[in-house]
């Protein structure tokens, strides 16, 4: 029986050991409420990629972004998935790190942050950082990973598209 016993532990002993291994840094950025107007935030704001796909990010008043990828082909797509991944879905992403950041707008500059999903037992944010061009259109022209390194210029122009009702902002990252 203490064979068994001591199996078991040693089984599962991997197991717990590499769930203490990961560590997240923390957020630069710090969660501000986003009572200006610089951008609408009744919808969300989309580019197109680079595999002609479009990747989305809602803004919410609280501070959080939430970044839901690329995966549709036209507007009318998007729209689709997230009502049908984000809103309907009993599997809502509240569990996906990568999927939620912060975000600040500051006279005309705006800066968001996130982590990105990868197999490294460090998990560093992100910051884009841009131009607010108008309320509904804004372009990065910037993205470094939070101790600054990794920098690269970017070019992608954001625009914004009316969608009600956005999906909640409440998650297990951000409190």
């Amino acid at each position: 029986m203490k064979r068994i016993i001591l199996f078991c532990v040693l089984l599962s002993l991997p197991y717990f050991s590499c769930q203490k291994l990961v560590t997240y840094k923390e957020f630069v950025l710090t969660q501000t409420l986003y009572t200006g107007d610089e951008l609408q935030i009744d919808g969300y704001y989309y580019k197109y990629n680079e595999y002609s796909k479009i990747d989305v990010r809602c803004f919410y008043r609280n501070g959080i972004v939430l970044n839901m990828d690329g995966s549709s082909l036209s507007l009318e797509e998007a729209d689709e998935y997230i009502r049908s991944k984000f809103i309907e879905s009993s599997t809502h992403p509240n569990y996906e790190y990568s999927k939620w950041g912060l975000f600040v707008v500051e006279n005309q500059t705006i800066k968001f942050e996130r982590y990105h999903a990868t197999d490294d037992i460090t998990k560093w944010t992100y910051i884009r950082e841009g131009t607010i061009l108008n309320d509904t259109t804004f372009r990065i022209t910037v993205s470094y990973r939070s101790d600054g390194k990794e920098k690269h210029e970017k070019n992608e122009t954001y625009h914004f598209r009316q969608f009600s009702p956005k999906p909640d902002s409440t998650n297990n990252f951000i409190k």
